[in-house]
Formats: C-alpha cells, structure tokens, sequence
C-alpha cells in the first residue's frame, strides 16, 4: 500500500505532490463555485427542534477534547523518545532531532500560525451552529469569502492539530508505518466528522485543515532537507538502497 502510495506521489511542483495541489485546488474551485454545499452538509445533521445531533455526544466530546490531549502526549512523547535514543544511539542522533525538530515548527507553522492564529481569527466565518439557516442568527458566507460576521469556523483547529497526527506518523511511524499512518488518518478524519455533525464546522473549514497541513508538510520538509517527504523512510525502518542497490552507511 505505502509502495502504491509514494507511486503516485512521485510528481511534484514546489516539493507537493501533483495530487495534494488537484485535491486542494478541487476544494477551493467546488466550495467557491457551490457555496451550499457546505449549508446541505451540515443540514444533515441539523434537527430544528433538536439541534445537531451529536452535540455533546460522547463520542463527540471525546474526539473534541483528545486532540489537545494528544498535541501534549504526542509531543512531549516523541522530544522524550528522541533524547533516549540520542543517549543509545548516537549516531542516530542528528537525524532525531531535525525530524523532531521539523514536526514541532509543522506544528507551529500550520495548526498554530496558518489555521488558528490567521484564519480562524481574521477570517470571521460564522459556524454552522450560528447561522440563520440551521438555527442560529448570523449570515452565512462562502468558505473563501472573509466575512463580517465574527466567527471562527474558518478553518478548523481541530482537524489541523489532527492531520499532523498524520505527519507523525508517516515520518516516525518505523517499521509499523502502515499501522500508525492507517489509525492515524482514521482519527483525523474521526474528528473532522465530529466538528461536522455537531455544527462547530462546515465541510470546507475541515477539508481546507488537511489541505492546509498537507502543503506545509511537503513544502517544509522539501525547504529544509532538499528531498521530498513522500521518500522519508521511518525510525526504525530499513534505509532505502542507493543507487547501486546498497544500503547507504549509517551517519
């Protein structure tokens, strides 16, 4: 599956894939051309007399409130993994620490400066609670309109700090790579469901979120290291061959 996957990302523009440009350029041409896309998503799971329906629902609440959880433990887990493997390892040292070090500025770059810091603060998009169409007050706008309304719903938080997750995985993953990168995604895209269904998020917010930590992901590391991240092979997993078909020295 990885093999297919780094298959189709070998063709690239600026270090992104080709594919992640057409995914994120199709959100922004499908949003922009059909605003109401996002207003008949979200009404899916709008009852007027109940509101959204998995508001303050367990499961809701648990992948609401596990993400910061997560940016903690995650974190705080891979800087404490890094400094006792530097302490065994000490060749492995260096490479331990750039990896680490270029995931924590991800982290501050993407979820932190681009989608909470810019976005969700100057953005003013009212949440799909707030709007008049699904019970609220305010004025909807299209996802790639700045409004006046005052809201933060563009883009999510949440499915940023969730995609990294992603990130993490795929770069530390190791030998069970698959594993990770599969759960992962499963609970990136978990959480996005839950903005969704209970009206903290409209589709777009939460699709521009991956998009965004996409293209940062691929820009970062190709700006920092010269090579693209799609070939990083994971802690623990075996280094690629050389071009001669050798496995290169350890460093």
């Amino acid at each position: 599956m990885l093999e297919l996957f780094s298959g189709t990302m070998r063709r690239s523009l600026l270090w992104v894939p080709i594919p992640v440009w057409l995914v994120f350029g199709a959100t922004v041409a499908v949003f922009t051309l059909v605003p109401p896309i996002d207003l008949a998503v979200s009404a899916l799971f709008y009852d007027p007399s109940a509101g959204f329906l998995s508001r303050g629902r367990l499961w809701e609440q648990l992948a609401y409130h596990s993400v910061a959880a997560l940016m903690y433990g995650v974190n705080l887990g891979l800087i404490l993994w890094c400094v006792v493997r530097s302490l065994h390892r000490v060749r492995s040292r260096r490479r331990c620490v750039r990896d680490i070090a270029y995931l924590l500025l991800l982290l501050a770059l993407a979820p932190g400066l681009v989608v909470n810091a810019l976005l969700k603060e100057h953005w003013g998009r009212a949440r799909p609670v707030q709007v008049a169409e699904l019970g609220g007050s305010r004025v909807f706008s299209p996802a790639f309109v700045r409004s006046d309304q005052r809201g933060g719903s563009f883009s999510s938080g949440h499915a940023a700090a969730a995609a990294y997750l992603v990130v993490v995985a795929w770069l530390m993953g190791g030998r069970r790579r698959a594993l990770w990168l599969a759960l992962a995604i499963l609970y990136a895209l978990i959480v996005g469901a839950a903005r969704i269904t209970a009206g903290g998020h409209f589709l777009s917010d939460v699709l521009t979120s991956y998009c965004v930590v996409a293209l940062a992901a691929f820009l970062l590391y190709g700006s920092l290291f010269g090579e693209p991240l799609q070939r990083a092979h994971g802690h623990g997993s075996p280094r690629p061959p050389d071009g001669d078909g050798n496995a290169p020295r350890a460093q």
